[in-house]
């Protein structure tokens, strides 16, 4: 399993919502499929990191990179929704502001699931019923909502510790949607 890898851009080849690139490494070129955002302003010749997925299918082995271990977690994640594989979650994760996504799924933003490129009805209504379950983030108020968020944001791919300090300065009689957004939110200032 290649989990991540850090090399030279060597060549970069841009589609509509994501690219391709070939990462130098010690002589070696690995081609992988990564979000536009996370590329942000590389460009040939600069070095990066990414946090990586290989996916093998039957008739093809791909790696996808991603800028931090939380983004790769949650294209993880869409993937397991029926209907939904690692092109699609590709583009949606790549169409897409990570937190207006998770938004999406709690708040069960069926429209806005639906205009990603490559979901319908159907599978934005997939994504809501078997995602909001599998993130445990809690959809009403409730007297222990830091411990589900704490959980939450783990399950996405952030440590226990560092989903416990984004929480710890956040006003306590926020509710638990609007706690999430703005721990997210702390947590992507953090990270640079």
């Amino acid at each position: 399993m290649i989990s991540r890898i850090k090399g030279v851009i060597w060549d970069r080849e841009d589609f509509i919502h994501f690219a391709g690139v070939t990462i130098e490494l010690s002589g070696l070129g690995l081609y992988l499929f990564v979000p536009k955002w996370d590329l942000g302003e590389t460009v040939i010749g600069d070095e990066i990191e990414l946090f990586t997925d290989f996916v093998i299918r039957e008739d093809s082995m791909v790696l996808y990179g991603f800028s931090s271990s939380p983004r790769r977690s949650l294209f993880r994640t869409v993937q397991t929704v029926s209907g939904v594989g690692p092109k699609v979650a590709l583009t949606m994760i790549s169409s897409t502001i990570t937190e207006e996504l998770i938004e999406a799924i709690v708040e069960a933003d069926l429209a806005y699931l639906e205009k990603l490129p490559g979901i319908g009805k159907k599978v934005a209504s997939r994504i809501v019923l078997e995602l909001r379950e599998k993130m445990n983030i809690p959809q009403k108020r409730e007297k222990n909502w830091r411990s589900d968020i704490t959980q939450g944001l783990v399950n996405l791919g952030y440590g226990e510790k560092e989903a416990e300090e984004a929480l710890k300065n956040i006003d306590k009689d926020l509710d638990p949607k609007s706690a999430l957004k703005a721990a997210l939110a702390s947590l992507n200032s953090r990270r640079g």
